[in-house]
């Protein structure tokens, strides 16, 4: 991942900014041709934090936001990402983000890259004379748009004593709402405008999406009927995961609503003696396996899927895989696998796992990491007290000692 540092100081740089909500092939193109055309010797993507003259839809974070805009340019050599705007409470005026860049980097030669439809408004923008005191303006224009323009630049550059240049350029004319609203519609893998990488991103953290969960039970009415059928110390366990893995929400950056359902309903078949998990899975035609008939207690992840969506009504598959999957996990879980995963493992009221408050600490840093930690740990201590491992806790131990050593 590109980040600016003191060596790109004395360097001619574009800066293209902007909320990239999301970023698209349509900034990528201008900041390549900008490069290019110009001789620049790299581009400087900053993302947005609070910008003066719109509302960023506040369903995806800045920082989402600026990691989808690391994660497209990480390859590109010439690019860069700051997170000048992104680190500053104040509306972020283009004008005070340049002087802060002059400040930092004083050595460098800055140039503004801009639409042609930011052009035709620069005048109304806050202080344009200071932008073009610290920066050069590049507009990328149409190329049909070219002679329109020269009379607007002219009268600019006098006006605000700067320098303005055009950018022929392939121009793609992309409309981020429209894109948003064609991923909220289930329609990411058709948006060929946004980068692999991106898409990835979009879709683990479930961003832009339109959540309905009107049909579910409400969170209060199966607290209330848990609450009778948990002994205390499992409910109190269960509001525990379902507390923490909303504040592993809240760090990852996915909706809350599913992290909550999941760990709230994690356990609620722990009640069932390992007979009656058995009778329960036969009588409902629910697979079990060779592993879960030597340990029977697995079974109540497939009980508790089952009863989310029978008793509960929830019929987010997201949820249910979670519940599934929270004691065995499985290899290349989705984040709010790994969320449930983490959580039921480092809920405050647990207090005898080894280095407890270190995987605590790392699931917050690196969930990736804690979760190798805590199957590297569950391994250790099963295979200490001879109790039975399931083969799917080895092979997803092995999934993520491997991902975080590569």
């Amino acid at each position: 991942m590109n980040h600016t540092n003191k060596l790109n100081d004395g360097r001619k740089v574009g800066i293209l900014g902007g909320t990239f909500n999301p970023i698209h092939s349509g900034h990528i193109n201008i900041a390549k041709s900008a490069l290019e055309e110009c001789n620049l010797d790299e581009i400087w993507f900053i993302p947005n934090g609070c910008p003066p003259h719109k509302n960023v839809d506040d369903k995806v974070s800045a920082i989402s936001r600026y990691k989808m805009v690391a994660n497209t340019i990480a390859n590109e050599d010439k690019f860069y990402i700051n997170d000048i705007e992104l680190s500053s409470i104040e509306y972020n005026y283009t004008h005070k983000t340049l002087e802060k860049l002059h400040n930092k980097f004083p050595n460098n030669k800055y140039y503004f890259i801009m639409g042609e439809d930011s052009l035709r408004c620069f005048d109304s923008w806050r202080k344009p004379e200071v932008i073009c005191k610290y920066a050069s303006i590049i507009v990328a224009i149409r190329s049909n748009n070219a002679n329109s323009l020269s009379k607007l630049i002219s009268e600019y550059a006098i006006r605000f004593n700067g320098e303005f240049i055009l950018l022929n350029c392939d121009y793609i004319d992309i409309s981020s709402t429209e894109l948003r609203n064609t991923i909220s519609k289930d329609n990411l893998y058709n948006t060929s405008n946004i980068e692999e990488t991106t898409v990835s991103y979009i879709s683990e953290h479930m961003l832009y999406e339109e959540y309905d969960y009107s049909s579910f039970n409400s969170i209060e009415d199966i607290k209330t009927d848990l609450v009778n059928i948990l002994k205390p110390k499992r409910y109190n366990h269960t509001l525990g995961v379902m507390d923490t893995a909303i504040n592993l929400g809240m760090r990852y950056d996915i909706p809350l609503y599913l992290c909550q359902y999941a760990g709230l309903l994690h356990d609620c078949a722990k009640s069932f003696t390992k007979e009656e998990l058995i009778s329960f899975c036969e009588d409902k035609n629910i697979e079990i396996t060779d592993s879960e008939y030597k340990a029977p207690h697995l079974l109540h992840c497939k009980v508790g899927a089952y009863i989310a969506r029978n008793k509960y009504n929830v019929t987010d598959e997201r949820i249910i895989n979670s519940i599934l999957f929270h004691t065995t996990g499985r290899p290349n879980m989705s984040l709010l696998e790994q969320v449930v995963f983490v959580a039921d493992y480092i809920e405050p009221n647990r207090c005898k796992a080894n280095r407890l408050n270190e995987i605590r600490a790392m699931a917050y840093y690196d969930i990736d990491i804690a979760t190798a930690m805590i199957l590297q740990d569950t391994i250790s201590y099963l295979t200490d007290i001879d109790a039975f491992i399931d083969d799917k806790t080895n092979k997803t131990y092995e999934y993520y000692l491997e991902l975080i050593n590569d």
